[in-house]
């Protein structure tokens, strides 16, 4: 179940389109911003893309020019949103929030597990 997406997006089949760089503020499920909440097993706040890889964004190149690096699709896996487990799926500089309903130990198995075709 989608939780939240923070991307924009868009698709012909009756979903939302969000304009770019703006978030949905209301989850799919709840109706609320729940996915301000998530937080990994330690209780912090999941980072993603550089900072998740403790990169920074702005690279200094040998001649001197200054470069921003694009965020990698990463992130820290699973998040907790009020006790929930969910899993992220990064990507494009954003994610999208799943609940977790068989406790996957991975990725991997949650897609397999919820979804049929993967």
């Amino acid at each position: 179940m989608v939780l939240k997406v923070e991307q924009s997006i868009s698709d012909d089949q009756n979903m939302v389109e969000y304009p770019p760089g703006e978030s949905p503020e209301e989850c799919a499920i709840c109706g609320e911003s729940c996915d301000e909440q998530a937080v990994t097993h330690d209780g912090i706040r999941p980072k993603h893309g550089n900072a998740y890889l403790g990169q920074d964004s702005v690279v200094e190149k040998s001649n001197g020019q200054e470069v921003i690096r694009m965020d990698p699709d990463v992130g820290d896996n699973p998040v907790f949103i009020d006790g929930e487990k969910c899993w992220r799926r990064y990507r494009f500089g954003g994610w999208v929030t799943c609940r977790d309903d068989f406790d996957c130990d991975s990725i991997q198995e949650f897609y397999k597990t919820h979804w049929e075709e993967f």
